[in-house]
């Protein structure tokens, strides 16, 4: 599709869409025990490492809830607002990794993170905000509203404009 093609995006709205889908889905993917067999097999291997599970956290709890909805709405407002397509690869990337790395963060604290849930959330913002950034002149891009040709605007700024082309001689 050509650029000039494209509609201009918009943030707000998008980033709502995004973020509050992704964490629902996170959440009842875990509801309804999608990642139940996953979790086991993480909860064995971290057991048979020698570490004690003194707790548990992820979605749906609370901890799990906030974290998630961070990180969906944060990678998703990041992505919305940031141009290039490899820069919105790098950011999508850097957010995985850190939901991974809260498996030893709380490791430290004897918690079993329950990760599968906010990777599935995050993921998912990452894919819908990559994709409708890929599909819309984002802000982020200088995407403005192209003034239309030939239309009588009807909030007067088109008589000043006439008549200054008819007193220079253009019209």
């Amino acid at each position: 599709m050509p650029h000039h093609a494209q509609p201009v995006g918009h943030v707000v709205l998008p980033l709502f869409v995004f973020g509050v889908v992704s964490v629902l889905l996170g959440t009842a993917t875990e509801v309804m025990g999608v990642f139940n067999g996953a979790t086991e097999a993480l909860r064995g291997w971290w057991r048979d490492g020698g570490l004690e599970v003194k707790g548990e956290a992820g979605l749906p709890g609370v901890v799990g809830m906030l974290l998630t909805a961070l990180a969906s709405f944060g990678l998703a407002g990041a992505i919305l607002g940031t141009p290039g397509g490899g820069r919105r690869m790098v950011l999508g990337a850097t957010a995985l990794l850190l939901v991974v790395g809260l498996i030893p963060a709380f490791a430290v604290w004897g918690i079993f993170w329950k990760p599968f849930g906010m990777l599935l959330a995050v993921v998912w913002s990452w894919f819908s905000a990559v994709i409708y950034a890929a599909r819309h002149r984002m802000p982020c891009e200088r995407a403005e509203e192209v003034e239309a040709r030939n239309v009588i605007r009807l909030d007067g700024g088109g008589d000043r404009e006439e008549s200054s082309r008819r007193s220079n001689g253009q019209g």
